[in-house]
């Protein structure tokens, strides 16, 4: 029986408390920052028409050999300069902190407004540790408003593909409108508007238009939150077996000087919170991490002089157990955040779904095609796509590869209406596209591998979603395409 920590009246004054004590205590030495993946500059301004420059950059890292970020941007204001205009698709340009032996993904979907990138060192690059450049992005303006530069995940890894932990941080970039033509109209039309506007006929529509957008732009540029801060979970809807455990980060987003945090939350009854765990920002002192019955409840702080969080962190990790099949949902009951002066900041919270399922056989299996992906596949089949993930041993959902073969496990699941991949097969098994599979011996790397079939390295990785080439098991059972 787990003990309660707090009642629900009592505990609304432990952060208030909590923050006066630190705020009112300086200790000799700053807290140690984690590890962050962050936009650099944080927020940048272009003109409809120019181009602005920001990394993706990495602090306080050690021991890196690989990265994967997937980020989105608001495709009507923004799109990217293609930095390598030889290739048929749009790409970003690596940087330096990573040495670029192995980039397993780098493409830029304009029309969505998304970018993959992921990048690997190979031996015998040393490993990165500090802070550097992971990647650069040139944007180019479109239209006039403030659009979100937004991490959607990040995956660091030490050699082994061992998880690094770390906390992301959001950028912005305002596009204003292009002045260049008021330039100038601009100091005669502002002295003599009544008759500067019937004397240039050769310019009638140019100068009215052109004074009303710059006092309306103005105001709309500055102003505009592009959306307010949210307290979600990550992922919002996910899946688990009867039995197993699965994680939920607690994830605020695009949040200004937030300095402590308090939440609880239920869940249902198929459903067990076993632990929670603080995350990589806010958590200077935790007052509270509490799971008992069907609450989840959690308090914590930054201590002085460390500073106030901005754009995006996981303030903590919660571990769900699967009970009893079904739908289950987690909701917040209240979530408080708190500035460095103890006020409150407006948050809006999005509950979240874990999906209990029973361990089901194997329906047949599908041929990853150029441009799919687990949700597509998932509603193909009416098929829990994070179950596909599961079954398949596939760690980040949104990188899946052509050509690589996922067994389609019998967990059904009513998916949001979205693009739908074609069916591959209804009861039966669609040929497979490995030539040959091999059993990774104890003493094998994957060169040696590649020799023995005269297969590429780089297209046994593809096949089996490989992302650390110096990194196979020995009993792993490799497809050799």
């Amino acid at each position: 029986m787990k003990k309660r920590s707090f009642r629900l009246p009592r505990c609304l004054t432990v952060l208030a408390l909590l923050l006066t004590m630190l705020l009112s205590t300086l200790t000799g030495h700053g807290w140690a920052q984690g590890t962050m993946v962050l936009i650099d500059p944080p927020s940048s301004e272009v003109a409809v028409g120019g181009t602005t420059t920001v990394n993706i950059r990495i602090d306080n890292v050690s021991d890196l050999s690989g990265a994967e970020v997937h980020l989105t941007f608001d495709p009507a204001l923004l799109e990217v300069v293609d930095a390598n205009p030889g290739t048929a698709k749009v790409e970003i340009q690596p940087g330096t902190f990573l040495s670029p032996d192995f980039t397993a993904q780098n493409e830029v979907d304009q029309a969505a407004g998304k970018i993959d990138f992921a990048i690997a060192l190979m031996p015998p690059q040393p490993l990165a540790n500090g802070s550097g450049v992971l990647a650069t992005i040139t944007f180019r303006g479109k239209a006039a408003n403030t659009s979100a530069i937004r991490f959607v995940n990040v995956l660091l890894a030490a050699p082994e593909g061992v998880p690094i932990s770390a906390g992301t941080q959001d950028g912005s970039i305002i596009v204003t409108p292009d002045i260049t033509p008021t330039m100038t109209p601009t100091a005669t039309s502002t002295a003599t508007p009544v008759t500067e506007t019937p004397t240039p006929s050769a310019t009638p529509t140019s100068t009215p238009t052109t004074p009303t957008e710059m006092p309306t732009a103005t105001p709309t540029v500055t102003p505009t939150p592009s959306s307010g801060t949210s307290l979600t979970f990550s992922p919002q809807s996910t899946s688990v077996r009867v039995g197993g455990t699965v994680n939920v980060r607690l994830r605020v987003a695009n949040v200004s000087n937030l300095y402590g945090v308090e939440v609880h939350l239920t869940h249902g009854s198929g459903i067990d919170a076993t632990a929670i765990t603080s995350g990589p920002c806010v958590a200077d002192v935790v007052a509270v991490a509490s799971v008992e019955g069907s609450r989840v409840d959690y308090a914590a702080s930054l201590r002085a002089p460390s500073p106030a969080v901005y754009g995006a962190c996981d303030l903590a990790t919660i571990t769900f157990q699967g009970l009893s099949d079904g739908t289950h949902a987690v909701n917040f009951t209240s979530a408080l955040l708190a500035n460095p002066d103890g006020g409150s900041l407006a948050v809006t919270t999005y509950d979240g779904t874990i999906v209990v399922f029973t361990e089901g056989e194997v329906r047949g299996y599908h041929v990853v095609q150029p441009g799919e992906t687990l949700y597509c596949i998932g509603r193909a089949y009416g098929v829990d796509p994070y179950a596909i993930a599961r079954q398949n041993g596939i760690l980040n959902p949104n990188l899946i590869h052509p050509g690589q073969r996922l067994a389609i496990p019998d967990v059904p699941r009513s998916l949001p209406s979205g693009r739908v991949c074609p069916r591959q097969f209804d009861g039966g098994t669609p040929p497979t596209p490995c030539r040959w599979y091999h059993t990774v011996g104890a003493s094998e790397n994957l060169y040696r591998i590649s020799l023995r079939y005269g297969v590429s390295m780089w297209a046994i990785a593809e096949a089996n979603n490989i992302l650390n080439l110096h990194y196979i098991r020995a009993g792993q059972v490799l497809c050799i395409p």
